[in-house]
């Protein structure tokens, strides 16, 4: 291998994934870095890391690499005098995302101006009086923001026409918006919008004030749909209600990937939101009850299936949190059931086991900056890897009930350190095949090996994901009796996929009797827990070329590398 030849690590390019690469390093190991979201998009054969700032590109806004193909409006038009010119003009695409014939594309009425670059973020700076329209890339989609800078009068309700191309547009209970496609599976999401006004609450670094906006779905054709968005306008008047105002509808798509948060009192999906929170916030409901969150994260297993775990390390970055004191306070990993676009702190996962607990802490001015923090999930990533799932399902919750042990992460949404996992593994040997006895290895009509002498050879082969040299442990009974014959006989070290052999010492075998073998293999690092089937041999000295066995057993042929 590569990695033993230059003592480095080298990437087993053939198994990258849009979420993971795996390296083979020069011990024989395995590392796997797996993403909690895409990381990466394959384009005409090559990997392009997913990059979601946005440049100007043929009359257009996109992000330089994204996973679906997010284009936004460069501006055009003049913007419109009035909300209720705007609801009087003609619409125009303002954020379209999708692949081959399936795209959503949410739309903007009347003119926007040319917005204000900033990373990912685009700002139509009054796009209408007072207001400013803002749309954000994310990891897997898109925010969009109306930023009202002044307090209206009255009511602000407004139109944004969607078209769902190839998707079928699905308003759920609790007012959210599910894309489906002709076989019915979820393709995307767009929660029921929020709002929130400027007041923050410092322990929880949240908006101090958020509302629920009404939204409905109004069919206007074909995969064309009205979202009319419609703020309370008794919230929006409130002169304890703090300005700029923003409210937020957001689309992300759905994957094999997954990760979302619940919150006590909250109604609302999270799963589009571009962080995740967990533990007690400080801050209560208007029945008294804590806001105490815990979130949830799939992960795409697929490249440890049947692994054996020597590491796992959970990595979040932790850019606030509630430990004024800098103290320790816990927080802990568990196996959870399947989250998903449904779950609300009423409606959870079931909490299977915890598996782990930390205390690191970043994010907070008055103990460390903003950073990764960790835990180790070698117990959990070996239940997954021995289950051989294809998707882990991991939940995250405070220790304690104390304000000060809560924590908001980065999501798989966000556009910059998302959550990850290390892995360090290795893999059994397979279980033999190809298993044989001779010479002359022959056999008789009955399918049972024939052998010429009292001291014949055995054969096994064995493979190893990990390409160790393997050895193979050979157990021989007689084939009546059972009885076991001799000691445990083990081969020489061979290179995995080639024979492994031994020779049966003198004085062991009769012959005219039938014995049966099996073999099991050993990599210098982990034994195969199986073993070969039974394999049948007759020794019959009268065949031709029969007589005495070798007289020197077959010297080593190497040891593991």
């Amino acid at each position: 291998m590569e990695a033993r030849r230059t003592g480095q690590p080298v990437e087993l390019v053939s198994q990258r994934t849009e979420t993971s690469r795996t390296y083979a390093n020069p011990d024989g190991s395995f590392t796997s870095e797996i993403s909690a979201g895409p990381e990466r998009v394959k384009r005409n054969g090559t990997w392009h890391t997913i990059d979601a700032s946005l440049t100007e590109r043929n009359d257009m806004l996109v992000s330089k690499v994204h996973p679906h193909d997010l284009r936004l409006n460069a501006g055009g038009g003049a913007p419109p005098k009035s909300l209720k010119a705007a609801q009087a003009a003609g619409p125009r695409d303002l954020a379209s995302m999708g692949s081959g014939s399936q795209r959503i594309t949410l739309q903007w009425k009347g003119g926007l101006p040319e917005p204000q670059l900033e990373g990912s973020k685009a700002t139509y700076r009054n796009a209408l009086p007072g207001a400013d329209v803002i749309v954000e890339a994310t990891q897997t989609g898109f925010e969009q923001f109306v930023m009202l800078r002044e307090r209206p009068s009255g009511g602000y309700s407004y139109t944004l026409p969607l078209k769902t191309a190839g998707l079928q547009a699905e308003e759920q209970n609790d007012g959210s918006v599910v894309f489906t496609d002709a076989a019915g599976r979820q393709r995307a999401v767009m929660p029921a919008p929020v709002m929130w006004d400027a007041s923050v609450d410092e322990r929880s670094g949240l908006p101090a004030n958020r509302h629920r906006v009404d939204m409905d779905v109004v069919p206007t054709g074909k995969n064309t749909v009205d979202l009319v968005i419609r703020p309370d306008e008794g919230w929006l008047t409130d002169p304890a209600t703090q300005y700029p105002v923003t409210i937020d509808p957001s689309t992300s798509a759905l994957s094999n990937t997954f990760d979302t948060y619940v919150q006590q009192g909250e109604t609302g999906d999270w799963s589009t939101d571009t962080e995740l929170d967990f533990g007690n916030p400080g801050t209560t409901n208007s029945d008294g009850t804590p806001r105490t969150a815990r979130s949830f994260i799939h992960w795409n297993t697929t490249p440890i299936q049947d692994a054996l775990i020597s590491s796992a390390k959970l990595e979040l970055y932790n850019f606030h949190s509630g430990n004024t004191d800098c103290l320790n306070y816990g927080w802990s990993v568990w196996a959870t059931g399947a989250a998903s676009t449904s779950s609300r702190w009423t409606n959870q996962p079931s909490w299977i086991d915890q598996y782990a607990t930390s205390t690191q802490t970043k994010g907070n001015p008055s103990c460390g900056a903003d950073g990764w923090i960790s835990a180790d999930v070698t117990n959990l990533v070996q239940v997954w890897a021995s289950d051989k799932v294809a998707t882990g399902h991991m939940g995250l919750r405070a220790t304690t009930a104390d304000a000060r042990a809560w924590k908001r992460v980065n999501s798989a949404n966000n556009t910059a350190n998302r959550p990850k996992l290390t892995v360090n593994y290795n893999y059994r040997p397979g279980n033999g095949h190809d298993t044989q006895a001779g010479p002359p290895y022959v056999k008789n009509s009955s399918g049972v090996w024939v052998v010429d002498t009292d001291q014949p050879f055995l054969r096994a082969t064995f493979d190893d994901a990990d390409g160790d040299m393997v050895n193979g442990t050979f157990d021989i009974r007689d084939a009546v009796t059972k009885e076991k014959v001799g000691d445990y006989l083990v081969s020489d070290w061979t290179a995995a996929g080639q024979p492994t052999s031994v020779w049966v010492p003198a004085d062991l075998l009769t012959n005219g009797r039938t014995y049966e073998f099996r073999a099991s293999a050993y990599d210098g690092t982990h034994y195969d827990t199986g073993w070969t089937p039974w394999t049948k041999f007759t020794v019959d000295e009268e065949v031709p070329g029969g007589g005495d066995g070798p007289t020197d057993r077959p010297s080593p042929t190497g040891g593991p590398s």
